[in-house]
């Protein structure tokens, strides 16, 4: 072997060291990577991610699938990361798989970031084996469930989720296809309808309904589903059968709750459920505006109403007062008092005006033989009866009667009798006059 190749042999082995060096030394792994890269050919990645999840609800369930474009059958890593808003809290999003081997969900180990800017979550689902030219899914679920069971974040939030997934070979680490979704993140809801505008202290109850919809894909647990009202008020809710259930109350700081259907109720994706309610308010309830508050609390811990909350608008009833009672007063008196007095005024009425036809001083006292002018002049004496005899059927109380009475006949007939004299007085004091 010539001395110009053993030179070149220990330049191309003192090349090999130094890479080796720079690779002991934390430096470029490109030679190593690339060659690894060129054995394992590349993979193909394709991610059927959820177009939501639910805001505190359960995870939903997606697929990724790998496809092996090598000429060996390889193992992958699936590696997996979100990102979210500033704000979001350690237990906020969860990513579960399935295991090939037991067929059950376990949950992918994720580290916890927050800032600057937004928060993030990494994990990694470890073992796919892939066969050259095959293709594996692999069973995914997310959520953001924003806590733990039964201790729910109570603040923090997100509008969406970005999740990223790489396939990487183990061992060189190369990333080999990547994907990247947006998640959006919906919430459940809760709603009062027909709710009236006013109620009566101590009157009839007001009834609506409570409208739960739950449009998102996931489903809900350990929910309370949260009525709040004045302490004043009594809630019910109507029953299968029709019938109406009181509920038990439990107080807030200003405000009493009521659960609508129970602590840890439930309810499916795509559901709406409505209740029937209705609210009494005792006498004792201030006047004035009240207020009707639906909240949902998901994940409640021993105390009520903690939890990741989620309220909604308030209803506005306006608490009236009751009608006064309608009782006996002074003024019902004067109406009964005609009917009793009546009878009394109207006594006089038995008194009968005397006929005129009873009183006949007239006709004796008329001379046997009177002249003609005598007559005319005793002639009205008749007719002055008329108008009293006209009096009884148009009388309204005895006393108008008898009155009209006494004063109409009585007068005639003594200037009926006074006409007969006088002029019977004439006549004899002529016939005196020519005797003598």
């Amino acid at each position: 072997m010539s001395s110009t190749a053993r030179v070149s042999r220990s330049r191309r082995t003192a090349a090999v060291a130094a890479t080796l060096g720079v690779v002991a030394l934390g430096g470029s792994l490109a030679l190593p990577t690339q060659a690894f890269a060129d054995e394992v050919k590349g993979a193909k990645l394709s991610v059927q991610a959820p177009a939501s999840v639910g805001f505190a609800g359960q995870p939903v369930a997606f697929t990724e699938t790998i496809t092996n474009t090598g000429e060996k059958t390889t193992d992958f890593l699936l590696e997996l990361g979100t990102t979210s808003d500033l704000g979001t809290p350690s237990d906020a999003i969860t990513i579960d798989y399935r295991n090939p081997t037991t067929g059950s969900w376990e949950s992918v180990p994720l580290s916890f970031q927050s800032g600057p800017g937004s928060a993030s979550y990494e994990g990694s689902v470890p073992g796919i084996t892939v066969a050259a030219g095959r293709t594996v899914t692999v069973d995914l679920r997310i959520g953001a469930p924003m806590g733990l069971p039964h201790d729910g974040a109570t603040n923090g939030g997100f509008d969406s989720i970005g999740l990223r997934s790489v396939v990487t070979a183990p061992g060189g680490w190369v990333k080999l296809a990547e994907q990247t979704r947006t998640i959006g993140v919906d919430s459940i809801r809760t709603s009062l309808a027909s709710v009236p505008d006013t109620a009566v202290a101590g009157g009839a109850p007001i009834e609506f309904d409570a409208v739960l919809t739950n449009a998102t894909a996931s489903g809900y647990v350990n929910l309370g589903n949260v009525l709040f009202s004045d302490p004043h008020a009594t809630v019910q809710i109507r029953k299968a059968d029709g019938t109406w259930d009181t509920l038990a109350k439990v107080t807030g700081d200003e405000l009493s709750g009521v659960y609508l259907q129970g602590r840890n109720s439930g309810i499916a994706a795509g559901r709406t459920e409505t209740t029937r309610v209705r609210v009494a308010y005792d006498v004792n309830t201030p006047l004035g505006a009240t207020r009707l508050s639906p909240c949902l609390f998901v994940n409640e811990g021993d105390t009520p109403f903690k939890g990741t909350t989620m309220c909604e608008t308030d209803s506005t009833v306006t608490v009236l007062a009751p009608a006064p009672t309608p009782t006996a007063t002074p003024t019902a008196t004067p109406t009964a008092a005609p009917t009793t007095a009546k009878p009394a005024a109207a006594k006089p009425a038995t008194r009968k005006p005397t006929a005129p036809a009873a009183v006949k001083p007239a006709a004796e006292v008329k001379p046997a033989a009177a002249p003609a002018a005598a007559a005319a002049v005793a002639a009205p004496a008749p007719q002055a009866p008329a108008p009293a005899a006209a009096a009884p059927a148009a009388q309204t109380t005895g006393e108008l009667a008898a009155t009209g009475s006494g004063s109409g006949t009585a007068p005639a007939i003594a200037a009926a009798v006074l006409a007969t004299l006088g002029a019977g007085a004439v006549l004899l004091g002529r016939r005196l006059r020519r005797r003598s």
